[in-house]
């Protein structure tokens, strides 16, 4: 595979041509350890304070789930606990084939769970639980960290059958804190699957890796790099590089790490990293587009439309953060 990049000693097209590296190097990272270091309570915030409020996307399954969650919401800030068993209703505005609210308590036990009540009352945060991904990704705690953070609401993207049915796909679900006349908290979701990415999501990502950077440094760079873990989804992975040009991490394309791109051209010519270093140092954050392939296409290079910004690690060294989504 070759696609056009010109490049001065990095031989991109040759470091993407084998797409099983990919996996191979990424099985590299202990898997186990990144585990077992996950933090019990919720990651570090996004370097925004902004607390949910106006939300705009531009797919429509997004809006709907999100419409969703805040209406069931606006009805536990009304009703209490007595709203939940109008969310089990089928036919309802609440559930409608694959289009359902559920709710959790703070702690991650199923409250309302429309596709299978034989789920209630059990935990989602459990290894074992029955909502937990094929690749044995945590969703549940990805539930509660969104939730229960200060901004109290986020998106948690997972692959996942449909009620139903074996073959999984991928699914993004919205999840919003929201709290009863008695102080009661209640966390609400609702999903759209085969969902397509979003302008918002590769900002939530930037934003939630961006701030791990700003608290571990390089330190956070495994957790980047995992499989299993909120930053690699669909086509979709956060990269890292430093202000010099240096790849320092790229989990779809893992042989790019440790070269310099700075000299590296997109196939209409441009210097897509230069830009991205340039925009970045020098507004703080933005959106860089140019051609670079897609994880699950290494051989066509396509339209990218990136988000980037810089972060200081606690070394105080500049780094430049960055992730997007494909025409």
């Amino acid at each position: 595979m070759r696609f056009s990049f010109v490049s001065a000693g990095v031989r991109v097209g040759a470091a993407v041509t084998a797409a099983s590296a990919v996996a191979s190097a990424v099985a590299l990272v202990n898997l186990a350890a990144v585990r077992a270091a996950e933090p019990a309570t919720p990651p570090p915030l996004p370097l925004s304070d902004q607390l949910c409020g106006p939300k705009v996307y531009d797919q429509a399954d997004n809006r709907a789930a999100v419409e969703l969650v805040d209406a069931a919401g606006a009805e536990i800030r009304q009703k209490g606990a007595a709203a939940l068993p109008e969310f089990r209703v089928k036919g309802s505005r609440w559930f409608q084939g694959d289009r359902y609210v559920f709710v959790l308590n703070p702690a991650g036990e199923i409250l309302v769970y429309p596709p299978d009540p034989a789920l209630e009352a059990t935990n989602t945060t459990s290894a074992q639980s029955a909502l937990q991904t094929p690749e044995g990704r945590r969703t549940g705690l990805r539930f509660l960290e969104a939730a229960n953070s200060r901004r109290g609401c986020g998106w948690v993207h997972y692959r996942i059958p449909r009620p139903g049915q074996q073959s999984p796909q991928w699914k993004s679900t919205y999840v919003e804190r929201f709290v009863a006349p008695n102080n009661q908290v209640f966390l609400v979701g609702s999903g759209a699957y085969d969902s397509r990415m979003e302008k918002a999501f590769a900002v939530d990502e930037v934003e939630a890796a961006a701030a791990l950077i700003a608290k571990e440094g390089r330190s956070a760079f495994a957790q980047l790099r995992d499989p299993k873990g909120r930053f690699i989804f669909h086509d979709t992975y956060v990269f890292v590089n430093d202000t010099a040009g240096v790849e320092l991490v790229n989990p779809a394309f893992p042989a790019l790490e440790g070269k310099n791109l700075s000299a590296d051209r997109d196939s209409t010519g441009q210097f897509f990293v230069r830009d991205t270093i340039r925009l970045a140092t020098r507004e703080g954050s933005g959106w860089v587009r140019y051609q670079w392939p897609r994880p699950s296409d290494p051989g066509k290079a396509v339209t990218k439309l990136t988000y980037v910004r810089e972060v200081k690690t606690p070394q105080g060294e500049t780094l430049v953060v960055g992730s997007g989504l494909y025409d």
